[in-house]
Parts: C-alpha cells; sequence; structure tokens
C-alpha cells in the first residue's frame, strides 16, 4: 500500500515538473490575438531592406528604426526566431524574433508585406503585460 501511495505521489510531481509555462512570444501572440485588436494599425518605419533580406538584418534594422540607439543594439543576441500565426481582424503569419538587448529582452515581430509598403514591423518588451484584455 506504500509503495502505491509513494508512486502517485512521484507521478504527481512529474506531472507538475513538466507543465510550462507560455514564452514571452507566446504571450505576445495571447495578448495579440484577440477580436479588434488594432496593434497592427498605424505607421511602421520602412526598413527599407528587400524582400530577400535574412531575418537578422530585419531584426537589426528593425530595432535601430523603432527607436534604438546602435549602442542599444550592438551587442544584441537574437535567442529565437520562429512563425507566429496571430488570428486577430485577419489571421496572418508573422515571423517573431526573442532578442536580448542591453535595455533588456525585446520582442521583434515582422512581415514582408508587398513591394509598395515593404517590411512592417513591431518591437515589444519581452515582459510586457496583455494591453488588450479579453
Amino acid at each position: 500500500m506504500r509503495s502505491i501511495l509513494f508512486t502517485i505521489i512521484f507521478a504527481l510531481l512529474v506531472g507538475c515538473a513538466t507543465v510550462t509555462t507560455p514564452d514571452p512570444i507566446d504571450r505576445l501572440v495571447a495578448d495579440y490575438s484577440v477580436p479588434h485588436g488594432f496593434w497592427e494599425s498605424g505607421i511602421f518605419p520602412d526598413l527599407n531592406l528587400p524582400k530577400t533580406a535574412s531575418p537578422e538584418q530585419v531584426i537589426k534594422r528593425a530595432l535601430e528604426m523603432h527607436g534604438f540607439t546602435k549602442e542599444q543594439v550592438a551587442s544584441d543576441k537574437i535567442l529565437t526566431i520562429r512563425q507566429v500565426h496571430i488570428q486577430c481582424n485577419y489571421p496572418d503569419l508573422y515571423t517573431a524574433a526573442l532578442v536580448r538587448t542591453s535595455v533588456g529582452k525585446k520582442i521583434v515581430l515582422f512581415q514582408y508585406k508587398e513591394p509598395a509598403f515593404g517590411w512592417w514591423s513591431r518591437v515589444d518588451d519581452a515582459n510586457r503585460t496583455n494591453v488588450y484584455k479579453k
């Protein structure tokens, strides 16, 4: 009986230990995946990069164009880059990058729109709180 009890407790502890919390990119995607969220609206800086630019080039230019100084991004390190699907007014596929800068971790969200607009980008703090309450 005692061994069964220990087995159950051990299984519960292992099961609880494997539960993971969402990373900053997952939280941002969840925050933006709300009806009538206008997070994509407004002007965005012209990155002046071709469609063929690498994600690293887009990230670096986006950080610079969103007001970060060259010193703030000189030692930046891309921690992860991945495709994300944000379902909002128009479900769409974006690239999201978690980047460590000298001013903290940032999330760079970007997408190539079309030749007339070029690269759309947005930079958010990785430790942001939900700005779109559900």
